[in-house]
């Protein structure tokens, strides 16, 4: 019996879905015991300026988080009066804005995207974030325009409600968590919000499927271009849909489709196939729940991919069996079965 399996991991995002651990960064210090005597003056001096400097910290601190909760109110508010659910903060998100509006500020530059090239997905996955998770940023600055507050805040957000780009990133009915950060020097003020969510199903069918509900809408996609092409129609096979519904795991946590072996089993029923192979690709940020327009647009793409079409259209293929899964954060699994009988 021929075998053949075909790993396409696809990944649509938005800002890229390459894979990322989060590094921590730690610092280390060797302290040696030494002892500075001071005159008294100085000392009351020094400690002085030690307790203005750690309050100084705490004011900075405390008025960060002001204006993130004012900027996380403006988006909330855009989104209530549109019906749309309102965003949770984001430890994780308020990082990663933070850190982009000073680099910007330190290094001179404007840009979703740093001078070495990492962009809004790398400094949420820097800072913690989900690898599978949609990304999205907008970011504004300007030049002697006042005091960075709250009127500042307000003031950017209605810019970014007035932008159609980042208005659609606000008003994203993907997205769950905000985070906020902003930087003032010199009369020049930088600010970032970022997004972070499970994002939307692809396609525009939102009809909620089983796992082993693909198989259907597969065959009903692949027979309508088999029948363009002229090549005989497929058979939905149970046989091939369980066996792809027990290669792909109800749990996708740690599993990668480069190691997935769909004929590990390779039960009693597949022995009727001359041939067999298997097609699997994944998304992320796209979306919670397993819908018949995911499947839809898992067989766009892989009919879109010549390699990937050549064995869809195959004239020896008689049978098919499809299985999908989420894992409910915004990654998406689809595994379809090709079978010779």
């Amino acid at each position: 019996m021929e075998k053949q399996m075909w790993c396409n991991p696809l990944r649509v995002s938005g800002t890229g879905g390459q894979t990322a651990l989060a590094r921590n960064r730690i610092a280390s210090w060797n302290t040696t015991a030494q002892t500075l005597r001071l005159p008294n003056g100085a000392a009351l001096a020094l400690l002085l300026g030690f307790l203005l400097l750690i309050g100084s910290q705490m004011a900075r601190a405390e008025d960060r988080a002001a204006l993130r909760d004012a900027a996380l109110q403006h988006v909330n508010q855009s989104r209530t009066d549109e019906g749309l659910p309102p965003l949770e903060p984001g430890a994780s998100l308020d990082e990663a804005a933070q850190k982009h509006a000073e680099d910007m500020l330190k290094r001179g530059y404007y840009s979703h995207t740093t001078p070495q090239g990492d962009g809004p997905r790398d400094r949420f996955l820097d800072a913690g974030g989900g690898e599978w998770e949609r990304v999205a940023e907008n970011i504004a600055r300007c030049r002697n325009c006042g005091a960075l507050d709250r009127e500042r805040v307000a003031t950017f957000h209605e810019g970014w409600m007035d932008s159609p780009g980042h208005r659609a990133n606000i008003l994203s009915e993907g997205l769950a968590r905000f985070g906020f950060g902003a930087v003032a020097l010199d009369g020049r003020i930088y600010a970032v919000q970022t997004f972070a969510g499970p994002g939307n199903s692809r396609g525009r069918d939102g009809t909620e499927i089983e796992a082993g509900g693909a198989s259907d809408i597969a065959q009903e996609v692949l027979n309508a271009e088999r029948t363009r092409a002229g090549v005989a129609p497929v058979n939905r096979s149970p046989a091939l849909t369980e066996a792809a519904m027990e290669a792909l795991p109800a749990d996708l946590g740690g599993m990668r489709i480069e190691s997935l072996d769909p004929f590990g089993t390779f039960p009693q029923e597949l022995r009727e196939f001359g041939r067999l192979q298997a097609l699997v690709s994944e998304c992320g940020g796209c979306g919670t729940v397993a819908t018949a327009g995911d499947v839809r647009a898992f067989l766009g793409d892989w009919l879109e991919a010549h390699g990937r079409r050549v064995s869809l259209l195959d004239g020896e293929t008689t049978h098919l069996g499809m299985a999908l899964r989420s894992d409910w954060e915004g990654r998406k699994v689809a595994l379809l079965l090709l079978g010779t009988r």
